[in-house]
């Protein structure tokens, strides 16, 4: 076993990175990765021997910032008529969620019936941490999109806070009255500190009284005092306030907050990554073994029937339509909060001397086959019941040279979603008159954002030959389709290296400059389709390939195109071209 605190952190860290990359590799949730992982890791490491008292601190703070994360997504005036599903799903939802697990934790496993409740009350948690993964896989379209990722965020203090009430019921032995006094503290001490802390925080940043390197410390920290006080006031209490101030975020327009917004995303996917491995490697395999059927059963009881009932009755008389509904109806999994919530209360409990039974093993055995079934699932069922939109194929085009815009034409006669950005009025209206999409808006605009998603853009392309616009532009891309995915003319590629996310990639030789393209054009030179098997010839040159499903690759000299397949190659006479300029 290792018994070095940094050896075991450097491990568990990356094990949780190697995870998410193989994830994102594979586009598939990382979550599974994660769980399975974390059991590798515990059979070398003992997070409770190495960590001590210190662990479940960590932990607590390591969902704190996975909620306010998740918060700083949710923007209501977006939710539209998804508001009332949402409202009900993490009220009536949670209520069906947890008598439906009462009841079947009472018949499939041999447990105390108050820790049968205890136990149902933290399965009714869903949790970002395995919602957004799924959505940034699945891509379900609005008002899907919406519901689960509000209902995911907003289950986890609902959920939480109603464990923490049978659990004190269950240690207290409190009366109903106190129960529901206690009910209505704790989210009132949550719902006020989360407020205070949102309202001081956006008024120091809009007031300039917080220099911008500090934006983003100072956010931290008032993310983690946040939960530290309204825990104080209250157990648990902290999960709603510091999803209230990451809500607060996304729903302010008096300052700026993309900065902090990125931070945190970067920073959740770490925290994200650490937390399921270590309480992955907290679980005894033997229990999990002793009690695997009945807990999977309970899983499959959870999935069955308890969210389909939940959903019906969440949505009824809602505008959802049906194929929305049956796609909720899928999405079950249960995330790392009802893991750390459940090795919590065990604690808590065995300081009480309480036995648990198996809660713990339970619990973890329901996560690994909620999210199993999600993220084999989820996919096929999006396309299946088309709620889920197609993987992103298009292409942006920085510029409107001539190139650029043959190559536009040359797209969008192959069906491949094309975007053109960063237009000047003339070549705006000459793109707009042949039916080309043109983006005219602001690249730091919340709608460029939505567009780029909407249209599937997964590939950028900087042609503009300025390389302010090229590298500001492909940078607002990269940020959703990757720096791997962002490419160039030679002339820019300097300016990509220091100004864009990553490096851009030539799609043409060096020779071909937007300076030399513009010449070439004025000179005869054309974008053109040819069907595969093409063979370059009379100064042809390959831009792309388009793939029958129209997936577009560049890089490419157009010889590994094959039957089915289209080649959009540049010329006739750049090569000529190149030599007058070299003669004079």
């Amino acid at each position: 076993m290792i018994t070095d605190p940094q050896t075991a952190s450097a491990l568990i860290l990356g094990s949780a990175l190697l995870c998410q990359w193989l994830g994102a590799r594979l586009r598939v949730p990382s979550v599974l990765f994660l769980l399975l992982a974390g059991v590798a890791v515990g059979t070398v490491v003992d997070p409770d021997e190495i960590f001590g008292e210190i662990l479940f601190t960590g932990v607590s703070f390591g969902v704190a910032i996975l909620l306010f994360e998740g918060g700083t997504s949710l923007d209501w005036s977006a939710l539209g008529s998804a508001k009332n599903p949402v409202l009900r799903l993490v009220t009536i939802g949670v209520l069906v969620s947890w008598v439906v697990g009462m009841a079947a934790s009472l018949v499939l496993i041999d447990i105390d019936p108050k820790i049968a409740v205890l136990l149902a009350a933290i399965l009714t948690v869903s949790g970002p941490t395995v919602i957004m993964p799924l959505l940034r896989v699945v891509r379900p379209r609005e008002p899907s999109g919406s519901v689960l990722r509000w209902e995911g965020i907003l289950i986890d203090p609902v959920g939480a806070g109603l464990a923490i009430v049978v659990l004190d019921a269950i240690i207290e032995d409190r009366s109903l009255t106190a129960i529901l006094i206690r009910i209505a503290t704790t989210f009132g001490a949550g719902a006020a500190t989360g407020l205070i802390f949102t309202a001081a925080l956006i008024g120091a940043l809009r007031a300039r009284i917080v220099p911008d390197h500090l934006h983003i410390p100072i956010t931290l920290g008032a993310v983690i005092g946040a939960f530290a006080v309204a825990n104080l006031l209250r157990p648990e209490a902290g999960l709603l306030a510091v999803t209230i101030l990451g809500m607060g975020f996304a729903n302010q327009k008096n300052t700026p907050a993309g900065h902090i917004t990125e931070f945190n995303e970067n920073l959740g996917a770490v925290v994200l990554g650490v937390l399921f491995v270590v309480l992955g490697a907290r679980i005894d395999l033997g229990e999990v073994a002793d009690g695997l059927l009945p807990a999977a059963a309970l899983a499959v009881v959870l999935m069955v029937i308890a969210r389909p009932l939940a959903v019906l009755a969440s949505t009824v008389g809602t505008q959802l339509r049906a194929p929305d509904r049956k796609f909720l109806m899928v999405m079950a999994p249960r995330g790392v909060v009802a893991a750390a919530v459940a090795s919590l209360f065990a604690i808590e409990l065995e300081h009480e001397e309480i036995d648990p039974g198996p809660l713990v093993p339970t619990v973890f055995t329901v996560v690994v086959v909620t999210v199993a079934v999600a993220s084999l699932v989820a996919r096929a069922a999006a396309h299946r019941l088309r709620v889920g939109t197609p993987d992103p194929r298009g292409v942006a085009l920085v510029g409107g040279s001539p190139f650029a815009m043959g190559l536009a034409r040359a797209l969008s006669g192959l069906g491949v979603p094309t975007m053109m950005i960063g237009l000047n009025e003339e070549s705006a209206s000459e793109a707009a008159m042949e039916g080309l999409l043109v983006y005219q808006g602001r690249l730091d605009s919340p709608v460029f954002h939505e567009t780029v998603m909407a249209v599937g853009i997964a590939k950028a392309v900087a042609l503009s030959g300025t390389d302010h616009l090229d590298a500001y532009a492909t940078g607002r891309v990269a940020e959703e389709v990757g720096s791997s995915n962002i490419y160039g003319l030679p002339a820019n590629e300097s300016a990509f290296e220091d100004e864009s996310p990553g490096h851009a990639r030539m799609i043409l030789p060096e020779y071909c400059t937007p300076e030399l393209l513009d010449v070439a054009f004025g000179q005869g030179a054309s974008v053109e389709v040819f069907e595969a098997p093409w063979v370059p010839n009379d100064g042809w040159l390959a831009v792309c390939k388009v793939l029958p499903d129209h997936t577009v690759t560049f890089r490419t000299d157009g010889t590994d195109a094959v039957a089915g397949e289209h080649v959009v190659a540049l010329g006739p006479g750049v090569a000529k071209v190149v030599a007058v300029e070299e003669d004079g």
